[in-house]
């Protein structure tokens, strides 16, 4: 029987990720950690199940890059925690990051050569898994050799039954509803846990309506090229409409 559970926080890039985690680090203190491999490498189930053995005082643990199921131990268990997000919303969200961003990446380097519209291109050109169903690669993929393949139907099919064996599943648009659930959720392992609301590394607004989302886009990339993100986005877009449902279904129910 396991003796101690870990929270594992699947931190997708762009994706209130940082808001999560400082939440995360202002109740487990140094038994935070943040764990990714270098050049953006997957860290596969044997990766994480060595840093848990290494680490033993880590009770949440956040990854860029940490596939999904997450690995089981004698002496542990773990739960993931993922946030999801309108695919439409992170894209001026990714390109304005890198625009601001201090790192001599290709992203970094082409978001300051590029205007927003000439980046996405650009990105649709080169690296079309940023832009186009990321959420459900990232929630599909097992292995290395997999990190730049397009996602599939298939690739949906793994991604949802991997949301579905999450304990804590959220949108960004609801993240304030994602908190709460993350703290009932963990209050059954840690009865005094709290976790505070602050949104940190914000880049805009936040906008809730998919319609507003879009109109936003038109008028700065043009009709045909959001029409070819649409369309290139429907896997992420079902992918959403599954977490949302998730999360609506979690929502602790009020007390008679």
């Amino acid at each position: 029987m396991a003796h101690k559970t870990i929270l594992i926080h699947h931190h997708i890039f762009k994706n209130a990720g940082t808001s999560f985690n400082h939440a995360l680090k202002q109740y487990f203190k140094d038994k935070f950690v943040e764990y990714d491999l270098p050049n953006s490498s997957l860290v596969t189930n044997e990766h994480l199940r060595e840093f848990i053995l290494g680490n033993p005082e880590a009770l949440a643990i956040s990854s860029h890059h940490a596939c999904l199921p997450t690995p089981q131990g004698i002496d542990y268990q773990t739960i993931s925690s993922v946030l999801l997000r309108q695919p439409l919303a992170r894209i001026e969200s990714i390109y304005k990051f890198e625009h601001q961003q201090e790192a001599n990446t290709e992203g970094a380097i082409k978001a300051k050569e590029f205007g927003f519209k000439d980046y996405v291109v650009w990105r649709l050109e080169k690296t079309p898994n940023m832009l186009c169903n990321y959420q459900t690669h990232y929630c599909s993929r097992t292995k290395q050799s997999e990190i730049n393949k397009r996602p599939t139907p298939e690739s949906l099919e793994i991604a949802i039954k991997n949301l579905k064996n999450c304990a804590i599943v959220g949108t960004v648009e609801g993240y304030e509803d994602f908190l709460t659930v993350a703290q009932d959720k963990l209050r059954q392992f840690y009865p005094d846990i709290k976790l505070r609301y602050t949104f940190l590394n914000r880049t805009s607004p936040s906008v809730s309506r998919v319609k507003q989302i879009r109109e936003n886009l038109v008028l700065k990339l043009g009709k045909d090229l959001v029409l070819e993100l649409e369309d290139r986005n429907q896997l992420d877009n079902q992918l959403y409409e599954v977490a949302y449902n998730i999360a609506l279904a979690n929502l602790p129910q009020p007390q008679p």
